[in-house]
C-alpha cells in the first residue's frame, strides 16, 4: 500500500524573458490570472496567493495530490503561452520555488507576495490577489 502524499505549498517566482515587461499591458496581466484561475477551477493546485508584475510574476500554491510542481508551472507557463499566442517567447526557461516550511513562513510569503507592488511603489495596484480575495484557497490543513 503507498503513503499519501503531503501537501505541500510552494513560493514561486517566475520571469519573463530576458526581464521584458510583458505583464505592463493589462491585458496580459488579465489573460495570465484567468489562466491561474482556470488550472486551479480544474484542482490542479490550490491558489493562496499571487501578483503580476509587469516582468515577473509571484505565486503561492498547493499543488493537488497528483501534480508535482514542475507540471503545475509546466500548466500554468505554457497554458498562458497558448492563450497569449502571437506574442512571441515570454518566459525565462526556469523558475524559483520555495518549499512554505510552517504557519509563519506561509503567512510570510503571503505578506511579502502583496506587497511587492507596493515596494515598487505601484499605487493601488490591481494585478494582486488581495484584488481577489473571494476566489482564494485557504492554506491546507496539514495531517
Amino acid at each position: 500500500m503507498f503513503a499519501r502524499q503531503k501537501l505541500t505549498t510552494y513560493a514561486i517566482t517566475i520571469s519573463t524573458l530576458s526581464q521584458h515587461r510583458h505583464f505592463q499591458k493589462t491585458a496580459s496581466a488579465e489573460l495570465f490570472i484567468e489562466t491561474l484561475f482556470r488550472y486551479r477551477d480544474q484542482n490542479k493546485f490550490l491558489l493562496h496567493g499571487f501578483v503580476v508584475m509587469p516582468d515577473h510574476v509571484h505565486l503561492l500554491i498547493t499543488p493537488s495530490m497528483d501534480q508535482t510542481t514542475a507540471r503545475c508551472l509546466q500548466l500554468i507557463k505554457g497554458g498562458y503561452s497558448h492563450a497569449a499566442a502571437g506574442q512571441g517567447l515570454i518566459w525565462h526557461s526556469g523558475y524559483f520555488e520555495h518549499s512554505v516550511r510552517d504557519d509563519g513562513d506561509f503567512s510570510g510569503q503571503l505578506a511579502y507576495i502583496a506587497a511587492n507592488p507596493i515596494r515598487k511603489q505601484y499605487v493601488n495596484y490591481p494585478h494582486v490577489h488581495t484584488c481577489y480575495l473571494d476566489r482564494m484557497d485557504p492554506k491546507p490543513i496539514q495531517s
